[in-house]
């Protein structure tokens, strides 16, 4: 009887897949990390950040852990467990999280902004003859 992939299960799953496979997958995912952790210390030391040039790097990464990842999907994710693959997505989602933190700090900021913004401009067009509900303002 032909034993298939689908069968596969545990720390078997991985060890039976081409090592390649899990080599390039363990790469594509740090690379993935290094990019996240890149953007992140960058927002942190609040330098200039261009975040379409990190957005193209992350979707690049995406699509080298999707492709890397295509060699180990018969095996299923609990195939995974305790392997370095786990490891590195660990540390991976870790790392996205604390992005994702600094991101929506940062969204928040410019919200902000942009409202104060907003309620200047429209003060300045008003003349006073309206209400600010009338002219659009909203606290």
């Amino acid at each position: 009887m032909t034993e298939t992939a689908d069968h596969l299960s545990g720390p078997l799953a991985v060890e039976r897949s081409p090592a390649p496979v899990v080599t390039t997958l363990v790469a594509a995912i740090a690379k993935a990390h290094a990019v996240v952790e890149a953007e992140t210390l960058a927002l942190r030391e609040q330098a200039g950040v261009d975040l379409r040039a990190y957005e193209h790097r992350k979707s690049q990464a995406l699509l080298e852990l999707t492709r890397a990842s295509r060699g180990l999907i018969p095996a299923g994710i609990d195939g995974l467990r305790d392997t370095p693959v786990a490891e590195e997505l660990a540390r991976l989602r870790a790392a996205l999280d604390a992005n994702m933190t600094l991101l929506e700090k940062h969204l928040d900021a410019v919200r902000e902004i942009a409202d104060v913004i907003s309620r200047a401009m429209i003060e300045a067009e008003s003349d006073g003859t309206y209400g600010a509900q009338i002219a659009g303002w909203r606290p």
